[in-house]
């Protein structure tokens, strides 16, 4: 099993920055209840790997890298990179090990945006998977960038030897995702399209208004979801999407 969580962490918005990114890692590594944590009350498994999109310097400097490395995750980047002022994270923990990661910058994309693409070894079976995160060209006028990124994305799942899983911020429009000729699988497709965890955004950050399925997990090769669902805080303007994977042998 792969259990996986991708996030855009709203980085970009300095509004309560610290308090909103303390949020997320409480979230994400102990359910959001520090206090029922510390007394000892059951909480959810921590997931074998955190994808976030739209991680800035005291981000990841104050919060991600030491809560994640505590919990013992890998993380890369290790460091900070220095000419960037946003950018993606994957943390990585047993029994998956972490053994390759590049980050590739897309062909087209006037905001400078890249795709995260890590080999990952299961330390008791020898399961090999790839995983990638990216952060797909945003607002309107960037509708034919992330199109073609999205293509490059496809790519590199086809690409991939063995079991692939894109998982990230794509935002994409229904009607631009409708344009790619080849498709990935669809994790939410997948499991059944279930209408409660379908819209990863909402504009006004109000679950009542309209929302758009922005964030989304896409598969390749011998691996299949077992269980997708929506997490939801107020730390960011986007839920993050969670998922079990199964990778066949």
């Amino acid at each position: 099993m792969l259990d996986l969580v991708t996030w855009n962490v709203d980085g970009l918005n300095e509004s309560r920055l610290g308090q909103r990114m303390e949020r997320l890692c409480l979230e994400i590594l102990v359910g959001g209840d520090l206090k029922a944590a510390l007394a000892g009350a059951p909480t959810p498994p921590m997931p074998h790997v955190v994808a976030l999109q739209e991680v800035v310097h005291v981000a990841y400097r104050g919060y991600f890298a030491p809560h994640f490395a505590a919990a013992g995750y890998r993380l890369w980047p290790t460091r900070a990179p220095a000419e960037s002022e946003y950018w993606e994270l994957l943390a990585v923990r047993p029994p998956w090990t972490l053994v390759h990661a590049e980050r590739r910058p897309f062909a087209h994309s006037p905001l400078g945006r890249a795709g995260t693409v890590a080999e990952l070894v299961h330390g008791a079976s020898g399961a090999r998977a790839t995983v990638i995160t990216g952060h797909l060209e945003s607002l309107r006028s960037g509708a034919e960038a992330r199109v073609d990124q999205a293509r490059e994305i496809a790519g590199w799942l086809r690409e991939a030897d063995g079991p692939a899983v894109f998982a990230g911020d794509t935002n994409l429009r229904e009607r631009e995702a409708r344009t790619l000729a080849e498709p990935p699988r669809d994790a939410f497709v997948e499991a059944g399209s279930p209408a409660t965890e379908r819209d990863t955004w909402h504009p006004d950050a109000e679950e009542g208004g309209p929302g758009f399925r922005f964030d989304r997990v896409w598969l390749a090769g011998p691996i299949h979801v077992r269980r997708l669902r929506l997490r939801r805080s107020r730390a960011s303007d986007h839920h993050g999407v969670e998922v079990r994977l199964a990778i066949d042998d």
